[in-house]
């Protein structure tokens, strides 16, 4: 009987080891996770920051208010769109976010 709860004892605390080392993963896997987030909230922003200062800066040199603003302000959208499909792309994701090597069940 002893030998038996030794082995219990012996298999609960290499459990709770495992459960401890999964809980840490997973906590480092949501800050990473994080990251990827706001380095595309980032990029996406400043693209249309820099695009947005240019064309102010175009329209003030040439004196034509409006135009070059939104000229710019198109290029920074698709600028800061294609930077966070780079980001995206090189996680190795498809279409939909799926990892390429997940087999469906």
């Amino acid at each position: 009987m002893k030998k038996k709860l030794k082995d219990f004892n012996k298999r609960l605390e290499n459990l709770k080891k495992l459960n401890s080392k999964i809980k840490n993963q997973k906590k480092n896997k949501d800050f990473k996770d994080f990251g990827v987030y706001l380095k595309s909230g980032v990029e996406l922003v400043s693209a249309i920051i820099v695009a947005l200062v240019i064309g102010l800066f175009l329209d003030n040199y040439f004196q034509t208010k409006p135009i070059f603003l939104f000229i710019f302000l198109i290029f920074g959208f698709g600028a800061g769109i294609m930077n966070v499909f780079r980001s995206v792309k090189k996680l190795g994701f498809e279409v939909g976010f799926k990892k390429k090597n997940d087999k469906l069940h």
